[in-house]
């Protein structure tokens, strides 16, 4: 990465970088290992030059975060003779590329993203970024803030791509310039390429949401401070907050209704490393609310600073827990589906925190393709299943039949307790 100097004439520096996607593509070379960022911040306009030229490159990995656009090159099996690619966490692109073997699941939380990459060698970084500000800063927008002091201002990454996009990347509020931008010097290839800003609808609640719901709010109380992720479950809560305000949020991800409970009072202050399911309106309002702030990935996933946080109430999913508590929260059976995120740090800083409480939700069944109804609590997990979340940390786990409060119990009383919430059929 070319060395920050604020000392010179950043917009000759600009001009004198400034190259094509044909020419930043030919700068990839064996043995380079490139972090592309996260969601609308990955250039795909770039990993597809890569791909159109696939021949002329090896062992080139990309490492990546939630793909929230296709590429060619992740649903290509004859890619891997070229690239390897690794996503530390799956949304559908990713599973529909894992189930045809072209990608990897990183298999990492994110408190430990800063680190993942640089296992493999990581050496360089590309990335949609703003137009650079009259002092020659540039932007990294809302998705770039989580990783930006880990990624792209890291001493192990020797060359950064920066695509200039004047329309698709919403900026960042805040002072802290390493958190929330790159200076032009910093950037070794220059390419300038807008966008447009990609909207992710969240999924409405559905009744099982509903009923898990009704056991966790009233468990909630003024001056709490929720982390809490999008989908049904968190619109449904979010619903139901007015009568408990006011509240903050700490979370990974921010999330459209946060920004109308802001302006109905009942939150005071969001508090996110990115957003999750957003639409264009809440892009506009976050650049311009002080009571949306991004932070960093290393200070909102550390679970000492989460355990400073009083009153700190976590609420994740899960996909299936044995009845000692253990959860397996980023697999179906062996394949790979989410991911391990920041669920950990939130679920262990609440147990750190002062009346901190967290939730782990599951809906108590599932049906397989054959029509046979199963049971999500299981005396023990299956042989080769992945445990997120180990037994020690979990304190209230709930589903649609009820709420179990495991933290410091003996085996006996887990084991109890989490029958009471299994589906009537298996209860026996």
């Amino acid at each position: 990465m070319a060395e920050r100097n604020l000392n010179i004439d950043w917009k000759q520096y600009y001009k004198d970088h400034l190259c094509s996607m044909e020419e930043a593509a030919k700068a990839v070379k064996p043995g380079d290992c490139i972090w592309v960022g996260e969601a609308s911040s990955i250039p795909y306009t770039f990993l597809d030059e890569l791909y159109k030229h696939k021949e002329d490159y090896h062992d080139v990995t990309i490492y990546s975060n939630v793909f929230n656009q296709p590429a060619d090159m992740i649903f290509d099996p004859e890619a891997k003779k070229y690239f390897r690619q690794i996503t530390s966490y799956n949304l559908p692109l990713e599973r529909m590329s894992i189930g045809m073997n072209v990608m990897e699941c990183g298999s990492i939380g994110y408190d430990k993203l800063g680190d993942a990459p640089f296992v493999y060698g990581c050496n360089a970084g590309a990335t949609y970024i703003n137009p650079p500000d009259e002092n020659g800063w540039c932007n990294v927008g809302v998705y770039g803030v989580s990783t930006n002091i880990i990624n792209y201002n890291n001493p192990r990454i020797k060359k950064v791509f920066g695509f200039i996009d004047a329309t698709g990347q919403p900026p960042v509020r805040g002072d802290n310039l390493e958190w929330t931008s790159i200076h032009v010097t910093q950037l070794d290839y220059i390419v300038e390429q807008s966008t447009e800003i990609m909207e992710i609808p969240s999924a409405p609640p559905t009744q099982v949401d509903k009923d898990i719901a009704s056991y966790i709010l009233p468990l909630l109380k003024s001056g709490d401070k929720v982390e809490i992720g999008f989908g049904g479950l968190g619109e449904e809560i979010m619903a139901n907050l007015k009568s408990r305000a006011p509240l903050e949020v700490i979370t990974e991800v921010a999330c459209d209704n946060m920004m109308n409970l802001v302006e109905e009072g009942i939150l005071t202050k969001v508090i996110a490393c990115s957003p999750g399911a957003c639409s264009t309106e809440f892009y506009h309002w976050a650049s311009g609310n002080d009571k949306m702030v991004f932070m960093p990935q290393p200070i909102m996933l550390d679970p000492a600073w989460l355990g400073q946080q009083e009153n700190l109430v976590s609420i994740n999913a899960t996909f299936m827990c044995d009845l000692l508590g253990q959860c397996c929260s980023e697999a179906q059976g062996l394949m790979p589906y989410s991911g391990a995120g920041g669920s950990f740090s939130y679920i262990y800083g609440a147990t750190l925190a002062k009346n901190g409480r967290s939730f782990i939700c599951l809906r108590s069944t599932y049906v397989d393709h054959d029509g046979e109804t199963h049971s999500n609590i299981v005396p023990w997990l299956p042989e080769g299943c992945i445990v997120t979340t180990p037994k020690n940390f979990v304190m209230y786990i709930v589903s649609e039949r009820g709420l179990a409060d495991c933290y410091l119990r003996t085996c006996k009383d887990r084991i109890r307790a989490l029958i009471t919430i299994a589906h009537p059929a298996f209860r026996k």
